[in-house]
């Protein structure tokens, strides 16, 4: 089962798992996210690999993103990944790639990996309600989505980035989503983390 049996192979203890992690997300509970996340923070973590040339790799797929080349970027992330799965930003860069390159099953499993890595990356949350949004599950979605709001660093470029999405993306699901999201984050008594 490599590195992330971890839980499950200490006596007494129940497994904790990305997907638990979601699930409290999904159904709001922001105590039992906290919790989820500090244990999987606390599980160890896959062997690091090659770091530098899995950062390498990492940084010439960030190229060409920039350039919207994301089924290309989506191959060299998918190298860095290989070469250090340890890396939560290379996981969810790869999972980003393959979401714009429209493989959303595989795009949903790297992005869980890197929350299963860093569970308080905003990004990564934020990537995954785009992923779910995509599959037709609008509520966990927003669930996911509202999780990234939570962790992120500037509320306010986080909500307008949200709104811009809202009104441009070129799926139609991502814009309901996405509204639903600012409707809820812009009324007087949301809660903003």
């Amino acid at each position: 089962m490599g590195w992330a049996a971890s839980a499950a192979d200490r006596p007494g203890s129940a497994p904790v798992t990305v997907n638990a992690l979601v699930a409290a997300a999904l159904a709001g509970d922001e105590a039992r996210v906290r919790q989820i996340g500090s244990e999987l923070k606390s599980q160890p973590r896959p062997p690091s690999g090659e770091r530098r040339v899995a950062r390498d790799l990492n940084e010439r797929g960030l190229a060409l993103w920039q350039r919207q080349r994301f089924s290309e970027a989506a191959v060299l992330f998918g190298q860095a990944r290989a070469k250090d799965a340890a890396d939560p930003e290379i996981a969810e860069n790869l999972g980003y790639a393959l979401l714009k390159s429209d493989q959303v099953a595989q795009a949903e499993q790297a992005l869980l990996a890197a929350l299963t890595l860093a569970p308080e990356r905003a990004s990564a949350w934020g990537s995954l309600g785009l992923v779910y949004a995509k599959q037709g599950k609008h509520r966990e979605g927003v669930a996911a989505v509202l999780t990234a709001y939570r962790y992120t660093r500037d509320p306010k470029r986080t909500l307008d980035v949200y709104s811009r999405l809202a009104a441009s993306d070129d799926d139609p699901k991502v814009r309901a989503v996405l509204a639903d999201v600012v409707s809820r984050l812009s009324q007087p008594n949301s809660k903003r983390s």
